[in-house]
């Protein structure tokens, strides 16, 4: 059984016709015999009787006839509900972030040109951002890319500097920049490993043989400010992440290695596909593969 002998079926019980069944259908008569034919074969029944004025259904086809109708009637709507996502009329899209900062405009631009797309927000770091993405949790995602990644199209939104986060009253607050090496030996608080911050702020020490004395590990940016504001420590934050704390300051960080893109990305087999590419467009530019 297929859906063209389905719908040859449907059409002949509707037109009571070969002749007129194809016409609807744009096919040959002989075409839609066959069809026919070849259904009443494989189950070895009669479900038309062929006559001069056309044809009749038989008991049987009477009865196949309203299940035919349901499963072309679903088999309509399937296809109208994948024209719709086709259209981006309506659809889902799961976007993951490491921050939100830098998707909320891009998810603004989405939901004003496609108001029936339906979007949630995934957050986490950005090692757990990756993992959804590639693991098919989410179908892009916004993060800070910081080595290269062939699976995966990216288009660059901006990049983004880590800056030190303090307390209002403490010794380094009152200079307008803080050089790195300044931090060797201070006492810091730092986001979890799995944090595209922590890995430049890390990095960038090395690189200066800088040696901050870590004493929190914090699963969030929340945390970590509120961590600084109690007095566990200095804290190396992207800036746009810096937040608005009238408990803390930031100064700019003087050193290398300190800045990195936040990317918006894809696998690059989905790229192109449906509200994924619509994403990219909005944020301006093709997605593009990572060399």
């Amino acid at each position: 059984m297929n859906l063209a002998a389905l719908r040859a079926f449907d059409a002949v019980l509707s037109t009571g016709g070969f002749a007129r069944a194809a016409q609807r259908l744009n096919l040959s008569q002989p075409a839609v015999s066959a069809q026919i034919l070849g259904l009443e074969r494989m189950y070895g029944v009669a479900l038309f009787r062929r006559g001069p004025d056309g044809a009749a259904p038989t008991q049987l086809g009477q009865e196949l006839a309203p299940h035919v109708r349901r499963v072309l009637g679903l088999l309509r709507d399937l296809e109208h509900l994948l024209r719709r996502a086709r259209d981006l009329e309506q659809g889902q899209l799961t976007l993951a972030v490491d921050s939100p900062f830098a998707a909320m405009p891009l998810l603004r631009r989405l939901q004003d040109a496609h108001p029936g797309i339906a979007a949630s927000l995934v957050t986490g770091n950005t090692a757990t951002t990756l993992a959804a993405l590639r693991d098919g949790t989410a179908d892009a995602a916004v993060a800070t890319l910081l080595e290269p990644a062939p699976d995966l199209a990216r288009l660059c939104l901006g990049t983004d500097r880590v800056v030190l986060l303090l307390p209002r009253g403490h010794a380094l607050a009152g200079s307008a920049q803080v050089d790195l090496a300044a931090l060797d030996g201070v006492t810091m608080v730092a986001r979890e490993e799995g944090s595209a911050t922590f890995r430049l702020f890390a990095a960038a020490c090395a690189i200066k043989g800088v040696r901050p004395h870590l004493t929190l590990r914090l699963g969030s940016r929340e945390a970590l400010r509120e961590a600084v504001a109690h007095g566990f420590g200095l804290g190396a934050v992207f800036e746009q992440e810096a937040g608005s704390d009238p408990r803390l300051v930031r100064r700019a960080l003087a050193g290398p290695g300190l800045e990195a893109e936040t990317c918006l990305l894809a696998l690059a087999e989905r790229a192109q596909l449906g509200v994924v590419k619509a994403l990219f467009a909005l944020a301006t530019g093709p997605a593009q593969p990572e060399r």
